[in-house]
């Protein structure tokens, strides 16, 4: 039940995350295409970071040059992530849920420099200072509170399709 419970800690916190930064810049962008609190995109990009960082632990690196190395690909992969979950929402959903073309380097809807520097930043700390906290508390979680999340977020998708 750990990745099972990675995936929703990191959902919610995406929720909580982009709500912030929703009212923080008052501005009325969404990428949560759910009902519930939780963005899964975030628990998407966080599986895939565990596996980078991973991968570039195996090759032995000092630490900052491990850093630097993760923050460059990070920003590549949260880019993809980013352009890939905008168009699937938008074929899927037919709506827009960002759009950075009011940018100066952006790359069409879903993706621009200025954003990507900002998300690899964040993956970063993210990799480095809360995936070590949050594994602990996510392998202390009973697993009849995954299994309950487990149902309410099948029904979300449900309502979802549904509406």
């Amino acid at each position: 039940m750990f990745y099972v419970n990675i995936f929703f800690i990191y959902s919610f916190l995406g929720f909580l995350f982009e709500n912030i930064v929703r009212f923080v810049t008052n501005s009325n962008f969404n990428s949560g295409i759910l009902y519930g609190p939780w963005t899964f995109i975030y628990a998407i990009a966080i599986f895939v970071l565990m596996f980078l960082d991973k991968q570039i632990k195996k090759l032995k690196f000092d630490k900052w040059a491990e850093i630097v190395l993760f923050y460059g690909i990070a920003t590549i992969v949260m880019g993809l992530i980013e352009f890939s979950g905008g168009m699937i929402i938008e074929k899927v959903m037919h709506r827009v849920y960002w759009d950075y073309t009011n940018l100066k380097f952006n790359l069409g809807h879903y993706v621009a420099l200025e954003i990507l520097v900002c998300w690899g930043f964040f993956a970063t700390i993210v990799n480095y200072l809360v995936v070590p906290i949050i594994n602990k508390f996510a392998r202390k979680i009973p697993s009849f509170v995954s299994v309950i999340l487990i149902i309410l977020f099948c029904l979300d998708i449900v309502a979802t399709i549904v509406n």
